[in-house]
């Protein structure tokens, strides 16, 4: 997953960063990185929730700080709009040198990969500015690449791009009857808008994601069952925990992809995300409400840190653990 909750500048106006920890060699790579960038600062996606196809899974307004949440499967995001959603991914990725910057350019892409046909739908929450129409938030819930669903201790599944990049099977423990890989989704690009100035939108940002992920897993019941993927310590781990999740983290792992994945620069950092997995808490609708009425002034916690002590309160009280568990692991 790899998720990026970095402060911003605060003087409110975006700032178009070339990356430097990969940077490729040439001016025109650099010149087209950063075109990149600038194209996706630019454009708006206010027409967004009426353009949705159906009803979403989650559609919510934040008056206090003017932003909109969208959860939506892949079938219901208009193409230009899921090619615009898939280049706001990319173009975060680039800021943070976390793809390569020289693949990007030789292939020319400006956004990620679209879904393939046929294969089961991802689903995806975005959070925009009101006022500007601008994606500020970004998480998703990536589905398996199986045709059809298998046992999680079947030697015929695919692995999630977590497992494979960190050499590990996170769901072997878990097979049982009845539970396939259809029912497994993978975390995918918790990110905020590296260009947000600081202010109420840039704290509630992670929140809304969560909210709208997490009101997909509450419709979606049996449909998705155990979520895994990849997390730094502090930023989507701590959300998770906060939000109910017993999380199953594996320490002491050494993820790498192959210098031809555009993807190999994420495991080129000094702090590396961890790989977890865990299942749906039952009381997930508690968490939620606790964080819906807070956001929208009906809760009767007047600040953020009675809403973090309610939220953690609740997770001892049921014998969670706020630090990993587990250590080791090979496929």
């Amino acid at each position: 997953m790899n998720t990026a909750f970095p402060r911003a500048g605060g003087d409110g106006h975006a700032r178009t960063t070339i990356p430097t920890s990969a940077d490729p060699s040439g001016s025109r790579a650099l010149r087209y990185v950063a075109d990149i960038i600038e194209l996706h600062e630019r454009l708006s996606y206010r027409q967004l929730p009426a353009e949705i196809s159906g009803t979403p899974l989650y559609h919510a307004e934040d008056v206090h700080s003017g932003l909109i949440t969208l959860t939506v499967r892949d079938s219901q995001i208009p193409a230009r709009y899921l090619r615009g959603i898939l280049g706001f991914r990319l173009a975060q990725y680039l800021r943070l040198s976390w793809i390569s910057a020289d693949l990007v350019y030789r292939t020319a892409a400006y956004h990620e990969p679209l879904p393939r046909p046929g294969q089961m739908e991802s689903i995806h929450t975005v959070t925009l500015c009101s006022r500007t129409g601008r994606i500020r938030g970004y998480v998703g819930l990536s589905c398996s690449a199986d045709p059809v669903s298998l046992p999680l201790d079947s030697p015929r599944r695919a692995l999630f791009p977590t497992e494979a990049a960190h050499g590990i099977d996170l769901l072997g423990q878990y097979a049982r009857l009845g539970l396939g890989t259809h029912q497994v989704f993978e975390l995918k690009r918790f990110l905020r808008d590296q260009s947000m100035p600081l202010g109420i939108q840039h704290d509630r940002v992670p929140w809304h994601l969560m909210l709208g992920m997490g009101e997909a897993m509450i419709q979606l019941d049996d449909a998705i069952r155990l979520v895994l993927g990849d997390a730094k310590e502090h930023v989507a781990l701590r959300h998770l925990r906060l939000a109910g999740f017993d999380l199953h983290v594996v320490e002491d792992t050494s993820p790498s992809l192959p210098s031809s994945d555009p993807l190999a620069p994420i495991y080129h950092q000094g702090v590396l995300a961890k790989p977890f997995v865990a299942p749906v808490p039952e009381d997930l609708p508690w968490y939620r409400d606790v964080v819906r009425s807070y956001m929208d002034g009906s809760s009767d916690l007047t600040s953020y840190h009675e809403m973090v002590a309610r939220l953690a309160g609740r997770r001892q009280a049921n014998g969670g653990s706020m630090i990993p568990r587990q250590r080791g692991g090979a496929a």
